[in-house]
């Protein structure tokens, strides 16, 4: 399919709508846990910032803690599910520190993780 890429950007691509959001994500996987933060999240993947690099095609299981409404209250519970890392790349905006900017494409997530994701996705598009 030559001159897909030049087409169709990212953005097009996606399926699900993505929310930008900092929250601490726990990984395992590859060569070593990890621990990191996301940038954004979707019912389709995660990207997010780790200290350590993970190479695509790895298959990965995650863990993140999203603020979940319940009986009128906000708490935060955890929200796990397992996919394959589709990019790795180094982030350079700071010489000083090697960190590593990761996208995960999710190939498994529970019901009800998918329905807390699901459920924190739709009140942060709405807010």
């Amino acid at each position: 399919m030559e001159g897909w890429g030049e087409t169709m950007n990212a953005k097009e691509r996606r399926k699900a709508q993505r929310v930008d959001v900092e929250l601490p994500i726990s990984i395992s996987g590859g060569s070593a846990p990890a621990e990191g933060k996301t940038f954004n999240i979707s019912t389709n993947g995660v990207y997010f910032e780790s200290p350590r690099t993970i190479e695509p095609l790895t298959k990965v299981r995650m863990q993140l803690m999203v603020p979940v409404l319940e009986g009128g209250a906000e708490k935060e519970m955890g929200v796990s599910f397992e996919g394959i890392i589709v990019r790795s790349n180094i982030d350079k905006t700071d010489p000083n520190v090697v960190r590593y900017r990761i996208a995960v494409f999710f190939t498994h997530v529970p019901k009800v993780s998918q329905k807390m994701l699901d459920n924190f996705i739709k009140r942060r598009l709405s807010a």
